[in-house]
């Protein structure tokens, strides 16, 4: 069995998180009937959302679809770095199966014969599509590129890159001046959502769903795997905005709360 437990924060801020559980075994039990996959998941994304009892968060959608589904409390990565904990979930293997301990590794150099979750699928006769990150990138600087990818894994592959990686990187405001990727750094940009990255990649999830719309008979297995909210934290003007306001209400709830338990002290 493949457990993974993904979330992703969508274009027009639609938040989306997807529980699937799969693998050979369970593909092959359900040929009867076998369901499409959109697979979606957010670059350091945690659960600090409103549906886990953060009410400063303004997730709504994610709210919604959480009280539909089913939401996990206990879920844990495989280990504390990007490129050993996706390349764990993507091929069923703990890192030290894996052999991958570190970023920009490939796991086909370790373990060359393993089949990765959307490599299964594809076995198994699904159309298998990536849009994105799915193993690991360096971030920014890979955006737009396959990064350290399986080209195996998959039968379509697209690296959109928007204005957040092409236009407006020398604007990115960094505490450690010329590195993004690993230190606190942000923008708030005028562009609109459609122009980033993450925009663009929801724009050309919408495109192959509808292709695949058109052969029905063909089940698909689609991964999107989106670059926010990792660092660099780029956004547009107005989602700023919203969370500056956001946390002024919280600060000024939780500055009342703490007066109000010194008062009961």
């Amino acid at each position: 069995m493949f457990p993974s437990i993904v979330f992703r924060h969508v274009h027009r801020s639609l938040w989306v998180f997807l529980i699937a559980v799969v693998f050979p075994g369970i593909l092959r039990a359900a040929d009867a009937k076998r369901p499409n996959v959109l697979f979606i998941i957010a670059d350091d994304l945690n659960n600090s959302l409103g549906c886990y009892d953060r009410p400063e968060m303004k997730t709504p959608n994610i709210d919604r679809l959480a009280a539909r589904g089913v939401r996990f409390d206990h879920a844990y990565c495989a280990f504390s770095l990007c490129g050993p904990s996706r390349n764990s979930f993507l091929t069923g293997l703990y890192p030290n199966s894996t052999g991958i301990l570190a970023n920009a590794q490939i796991f086909r150099q370790t373990i060359p014969s393993q089949v990765s979750l959307p490599q299964a699928f594809r076995q198994q006769g699904y159309f298998a599509a990536r849009i994105g990150k799915l193993f690991h990138y360096n971030v920014p600087a890979s955006i737009g590129t396959n990064g350290h990818d399986d080209p195996a894994s998959w039968e379509v592959e697209t690296n959109p890159a928007g204005v957040d990686r092409l236009d407006e990187e020398p604007l990115i405001y960094s505490l450690t001046p010329g590195s993004f990727g690993g230190t606190l750094s942000w923008h708030a940009s005028d562009s609109p959502d459609e122009k980033h990255t993450d925009g663009i990649e929801a724009a050309d999830a919408e495109w192959i769903l509808e292709r695949c719309a058109k052969h029905p008979e063909r089940p698909f297995f689609l991964a999107v795997g989106f670059f926010r909210p990792h660092t660099p934290y780029v956004a547009p003007r107005r989602i700023s905005i919203c969370i500056r306001r956001s946390r002024y209400r919280f600060c000024r709830r939780a500055s009342k709360t703490r007066r109000t338990c010194r008062r009961r002290l």
